[in-house]
């Protein structure tokens, strides 16, 4: 049995196609209708709604470009691009023009919101219409190829991390979590050592790897991790609850639209709260970034390759820590491979107009990643020009032609928006940190105290963690092998790799220099960075290993075949999967360990680093209970003393608080004597488990120490709430 395939859906018959986006358009009117009579629709809206956001936009944009000829993988990550930018250019129009037609002045609303994307999606079924009426030329797929034995087991893994969390959230048992894992890598080791596991369904086998190990990590507690996200969420909050985006107001996070508009968006067309928001929707958009990067490095690399590199960028932590819940930079990272997946596409027809878009987009999504591929591109157009001055030929001038008036937009667009955003806080920070770095670079280079990239590779951890460290070194090592290998290869015409990638590449492994090198140059922190240059930077990984064994057998040290270097590189990447998910941490009972798979290990020892770490990334029940106690309760014009940083310590004032953190929220630290005239905010791990957390003055590492005294000191004020783990005071 065949049916048309869903990825591709511009393709088919255009009545067949607008019956689909009627569907979604009539359901989401529905739900609309029957939630305004007083009827919850809890799994159904978030479902439609999600759907309808993502890609509904995304495919009528496809059809009305008659972009036909993508493969499945580019159709469904294209009309993702194109719906997020129809999304927050939508929710800018309405923010902008509602209240000064005098429509609304709260245009960022619900009603406002679903009649507009309504509305928009209309106009674009007229156009689409109009523009492409007669193409039909659907793909099908066949149900054979999706219940097979391969795809019913590997629908398993997602399935194993969202009962497995369960499981560790309510029932304390990490059992079904640890076998995930040994799953994920029993899948890895299959695809390096057989073919049991058809290559078709590579992407597939990327995909649920990535979403497992996300929500091994976003599904772990009730509440969202600490991570920047917290500030984000507080962004949106007040966004929501306004009916308007303030753009003036000076804050790094009101800069952004996918801090503001798109949240808001999801949040009252899904009808779902911003906490599970940022627990599953984002997330769930993090999952799709690893398979179009196998869609690109099968350009350059067989499919097995591809697939290595694509689960090396999977199995780096900051991938499934840090990035689904940095909303800003997520967003970014979506539209960055699209442009890199446009870069390396034959697509020809609206491929500027793509770019563009693209381009916008990611400005308008992330200041830190908007900055960095501005100075990408312009390091692209000035090695271009020394590779043709070297290589004494010219580079295609359309290609040269396009990259540089695509630069030129893009860096007029990146520099006018944070000029005149949020006040200019976004772009007035940048300077401040060029300024920082041009003062102190030639007295703090290399110096582990003004560098986090330094300070990560010099700072003392356990043994495993020091095997981890020297892991990440080699892989670093590889990549910088094989990117001079094939720039080599490049010079002499013996490779097919795209010299703009080449230079994409360079660039990165410049910035992972820099982060290590330079004092303060890792503002993003380091670990972002290196996720970010993985982009580029994962099939050099190969390349490189692929390189120093083929060296080996050209000196006859061994005979080696490119089938055992791949089982050596899966082999490889399954070992440092293993250490980067602590998974051989909890079976040794070696720190340091994972939270979300050790919660019980780490809980059950007398350690102070080890459980402060762990509730240094969770927001606990009792503390968002204080914090929201504390919003309705305090006096505004009494600040608040709590004993962490911007990191750990505002978090949850700020994302279920909902209190603003400058001026108004202080940090006790380690020697902290007397607080005067002041709220004392105790966490619950101040409170019973003693524990106080500091950090050092530049920012780079958090320590823990014994709270005791301090809390016997503090216990003395005046205590006006106390939920049996969560302390406010109000010092005397």
């Amino acid at each position: 049995m065949k049916f048309e395939n869903p990825f591709k859906l511009q393709n088919w018959k255009f009545k067949k196609f607008l019956m689909v986006i009627l569907f979604f358009q009539l359901s989401l009117l529905g739900l609309f209708a029957l939630n305004k009579l007083g009827i919850d629709t809890p799994i159904t809206r978030p479902l439609i709604g999600f759907i309808y956001l993502s890609f509904i936009p995304g495919y009528l944009l496809l059809r009305i470009l008659k972009l036909h000829k993508l493969s499945s993988i580019e159709s469904f990550l294209y009309a993702l691009g194109l719906s997020l930018f129809m999304d927050m250019f939508v929710g800018f129009l309405m923010n902008i023009f509602y209240p000064i037609l005098g429509i609304t002045d709260k245009p960022i609303s619900e009603i406002p919101i679903v009649l507009t994307m309504v509305g928009a999606v209309f106009l674009l079924c007229i156009v689409a219409y109009l523009r492409d009426k007669d193409h039909n030329n659907p793909d099908y797929i066949d149900l054979k190829d999706i219940l097979t034995p391969q795809v019913l087991f590997l629908s398993l893994i997602p399935f194993m991390a969202i009962f497995g969390t369960y499981l560790v959230n309510y029932h304390h048992n990490n059992i079904l979590l640890m076998i995930m894992i040994v799953v994920i890598a029993l899948v890895a080791l299959i695809i390096g050592f057989t073919n049991w596991i058809d290559k078709k369904y590579y992407p597939y086998v990327i995909w649920s790897m990535a979403i497992a190990l996300i929500f091994h990590v976003s599904l772990f507690t009730n509440y969202i991790p600490i991570q920047d996200v917290y500030g984000e969420f507080y962004t949106a909050n007040v966004v929501i609850h306004s009916s308007l985006w303030n753009f003036g107001f000076p804050d790094p996070y009101n800069s952004v639209l996918s801090d503001t508009l798109l949240p808001s968006f999801i949040y009252h067309t899904c009808r779902i709260s911003l906490n599970w928001m940022y627990k599953i929707i984002f997330p769930l958009l993090c999952s799709f970034l690893p398979v179009g990067l196998y869609s690109i490095y099968i350009k350059y690399l067989d499919k097995k390759s591809s697939f290595l590199a694509s689960y090396l960028f999977v199995i780096i932590q900051p991938f499934y820590i840090l990035i689904p819940f940095l909303t800003k930079q997520l967003t970014a990272e979506i539209f960055l491979l699209l442009i890199l997946m446009l870069l390396t596409s034959k697509l020809h027809k609206f491929k500027m107009t793509l770019f563009t878009v693209f381009g916008m987009s990611l400005i308008v999504s992330h200041y830190g990643t908007s900055y960095l591929i501005m100075f990408m591109l312009l390091f692209t157009i000035v090695f271009l020009k020394i590779f043709e001055i070297i290589k004494k030929e010219n580079i295609k001038n359309k290609i040269s032609n396009e990259l540089i008036g695509f630069t030129l937009i893009y860096t007029i667009f990146t520099l006018g928006w944070y000029m005149y955003i949020s006040n200019s806080v976004s772009f007035a920070s940048v300077v401040d940190i060029g300024n920082t770095i041009a003062h102190t670079i030639s007295n703090e280079f290399l110096n582990p105290e003004y560098s986090r990239g330094a300070y990560t590779l010099t700072k003392n951890v356990h043994l495993l963690g020091q095997l981890l460290k020297y892991m990440y070194l080699t892989i670093s090592g590889l990549i910088f092998i094989g990117s001079l290998k094939t720039l080599f290869d490049i010079l002499k015409s013996k490779s097919n790799f795209s010299i703009i990638y080449l230079a994409f590449s360079i660039y990165w492994l410049g910035i992972l220099g820099a982060a290590v090198a330079i004092p303060f140059f890792a503002v993003m922190n380091q670990y972002r960075l290196y996720h970010l240059a993985f982009f580029t930077l994962a099939p050099f990984n190969i390349i490189g290993t692929i390189f120093i064994f083929n060296l080996i057998k050209k000196l006859k040290m061994a005979d080696i075949n490119h089938n055992n270097i791949i089982k050596f590189l899966t082999i490889f990447f399954i070992f440092f999967m293993l250490l980067n998910t602590k998974f051989i941490n909890e079976v040794v009972n070696q720190p340091s360990y994972s939270g979300y798979l050790s919660k019980d290990t780490i809980l059950n020892q007398n350690n102070i680093n080890e459980t402060g770490s762990f509730y240094s990334e969770i927001i606990e029940i009792h503390d968002v209970f204080s914090a929201k106690w504390l919003s309705k309760n305090r006096n505004k014009n009494i600040k608040i003393y709590c004993t962490a940083g911007w990191g750990q310590g505002f978090a949850v004032l700020m994302a279920y608080g909902h209190i603003y953190w400058p001026n108004t929220i202080l940090q006790i630290h380690e020697h902290t004597s007397n607080i005067n005239d002041g709220y004392i905010y105790l966490y619950y791990f101040n409170v019973i488990k003693k524990i106080g957390l500091d950090n050092d003055p530049n920012g780079k590492f958090i320590f823990y120490y014994n709270f005791t005294e301090k809390y016997n000191k503090y216990i003395l004020n005046n205590k006006i709430y106390d939920n049996g783990g969560s302390q406010i005071l109000l010092s005397n």
